[in-house]
C-alpha cells in the first residue's frame, strides 16, 4: 500500500509545484524522492536502493540522448532563428501553403511522424512565429504542438508504440493502423473544427514573460517570397532539417550526432553570420535540467511498485472489464508519461482477458486509445513539458485548451468503437 500512496503522492506533488511555478527539474526531482522512499513496503529496502536507482536513470543511454538532443536542440533553433534560416523556412512554407493554420498544424504533424524522442522540441521554435503573427497564446500553440505531433500514433508503422502494441497482441501493425485509420480522421476533423474557429485574437491574459520575448527577437525583419523561391534557397533552407532529422532512421547513428552535423552544416553555410555567442545563448540550461528531472523520475517510477499494485488492486475490485480497458491503460500513460511503457503495462494485464473474444480487436483499440489519452496528457509527458516550458505558459493553460478537442475525439472513438461492435458481432 506504501507504494500506491507514494505514487499517487507522487503524481498530486510534481502538479502542486508545477502549478507554484517551481521549475521543472525541482518538481521532477521532489517527485523522485518520493516515489524513491515509498518504491515498496520496506523502507530500509527503498533507502538501499534510492541511490542505485539515481545512478541508473543518470547512466540511461535514453537519458543521455535525450539531455543531449535537447541541449542541442535548442542550439540549433536559436542558430537558426538567428541567421533568418528559420524565417526563411516559414516564408517559404507560407509561399507554398497560404493557409496559416494548415501551416502551423502541417509543421508539428510531418515531424511527429519521425521516431524522435520528445520531438515537439523541434517543431516547437517553427511554429513560434506562425503563432505570433496569428495572436496566439503560448497556451494555444503549445495545444497545437501537441495535438498535431502525436496525430499519426494511431496508425503510422513506424511509431514505436504502435510496433510494441502489435507484438503484445499479436495483430499485424497494418490491420492496426487501417483499424485506428478513422480515428486519424477524427483528429483531423475536431482539430480542424475547434482551431479554426478560436485561433484567432487569442491572447494570453498574463503578460509575456522576458524569456518569451528573448526568443522573438530578431524575428521582426521577415523575408517575403513575392515570386516562386528558386530550387537552391529551397535546398539551402530544409537541408539542415533533411540533415538532422532523416540519417538516424537510415543510418546505425543517434538524433544527437545528426543535430551536431547539422548545426556544423549551418555554421558552415551562414559562416558570415554566425557568431559564437550564439551557441551559449541558444542553450537553455533550465529546460535541459528539467528533461534530466523526468528521465529520473521514469526510472523511479519504473522501479517502484506502486503502478503495477495499483492494477492490481482494480483487477481484484470485480471492476467490468470496460472500465478495467480504460482505467488502466489511461492510468499507466498518466503515471509514467510513456506511451511504449503504458503498453508494456497494460497489454500483459488486459488482452489475456479477451483473448477468445471475437472482440479482440476491439478491445485492444479500447486499450491503445486510453493508454494514449493519458500518455498525452500525462504531467510527465516529455513532449508536455519541454514545450509548456518553450511557450513559457502552465499545465493548468494547456489542459484548459485540450478540453475541447481531446473531448471530441474521445466521444468519435466511441461512436466507432459501436460501430465496430455491431460489425465485428454481424
Amino acid at each position: 500500500m506504501i507504494s500506491i500512496t507514494g505514487t499517487l503522492a507522487a503524481f498530486f506533488l510534481v502538479i502542486y509545484l508545477l502549478s507554484r511555478n517551481k521549475s521543472l527539474a525541482t518538481a521532477m526531482l521532489a517527485g523522485s524522492l518520493l516515489v524513491g522512499i515509498t518504491a515498496s513496503d520496506s523502507l530500509t529496502a527503498n533507502l538501499a536502493a534510492f541511490f542505485p536507482t539515481l545512478y541508473q536513470a543518470l547512466i540511461d543511454p535514453i537519458t543521455i540522448q535525450l539531455v543531449s538532443l535537447v541541449a542541442l536542440v535548442t542550439v540549433f533553433a536559436y542558430i537558426m532563428k538567428e541567421i533568418s534560416l528559420l524565417q526563411e523556412l516559414i516564408e517559404i512554407t507560407r509561399y507554398f501553403i497560404s493557409n496559416l493554420y494548415l501551416t502551423i498544424t502541417a509543421i508539428p504533424s510531418v515531424i511527429g511522424m519521425l521516431p524522435i524522442p520528445g520531438g515537439a522540441i523541434f517543431s516547437a521554435p517553427i511554429i513560434a512565429p506562425l503563432g505570433e503573427k496569428m495572436e496566439m497564446s503560448g497556451a494555444r500553440m503549445t495545444s497545437i504542438n501537441i495535438y498535431y505531433r502525436h496525430l499519426w500514433y494511431f496508425c503510422f508503422p513506424y511509431i514505436p508504440s504502435l510496433i510494441i502494441a502489435a507484438s503484445l497482441s499479436g495483430l499485424n501493425v497494418y490491420t492496426i493502423a487501417a483499424m485506428h485509420l478513422p480515428i486519424v480522421a477524427i483528429m483531423i476533423v475536431v482539430g480542424w473544427l475547434y482551431y479554426t474557429r478560436t485561433e484567432s485574437r487569442v491572447v494570453e491574459n498574463a503578460s509575456r514573460s522576458a524569456s518569451r520575448k528573448s526568443r522573438q527577437q530578431g524575428q521582426d525583419k521577415e523575408i517575403k517570397y513575392q515570386v516562386r523561391p528558386s530550387w537552391k534557397k529551397i535546398l539551402e533552407v530544409i537541408m539542415p532539417f533533411i540533415i538532422v532529422l532523416f540519417p538516424p532512421i537510415f543510418l546505425p547513428i543517434e538524433f544527437t550526432f545528426s543535430l551536431l552535423l547539422g548545426i556544423i552544416y549551418v555554421i558552415l553555410i551562414k559562416r558570415e553570420s554566425f557568431q559564437l555567442k550564439m551557441i551559449s545563448r541558444g542553450f537553455d540550461g533550465k529546460l535541459t535540467l528539467g528533461v534530466l528531472g523526468i528521465m529520473i523520475f521514469r526510472t523511479f517510477i519504473e522501479n517502484s511498485e506502486g503502478v503495477f499494485n495499483l492494477t492490481e488492486i482494480f483487477m481484484e475490485a470485480g471492476i467490468p472489464l470496460l472500465l478495467l480497458a480504460l482505467i488502466i491503460p489511461f492510468l499507466a500513460g498518466l503515471l509514467t508519461g510513456n506511451h511504449v511503457g503504458a503498453i508494456g503495462i497494460a497489454y500483459p494485464i488486459l488482452l489475456v482477458l479477451f483473448t477468445d473474444s471475437n472482440l479482440y480487436s476491439l478491445w485492444h483499440m479500447i486499450i491503445f486509445s486510453s493508454s494514449y489519452f493519458g500518455y498525452v496528457l500525462s504531467p510527465f509527458h516529455l513532449c508536455n513539458l519541454m514545450t509548456i516550458e518553450y511557450f513559457d505558459t502552465t499545465l493548468k493553460k494547456y489542459y484548459r485548451d485540450m478540453v475541447i478537442p481531446f473531448t471530441g475525439t474521445a466521444a468519435g472513438i466511441m461512436v466507432l468503437s459501436i460501430i465496430y461492435y455491431y460489425f465485428l458481432n454481424g
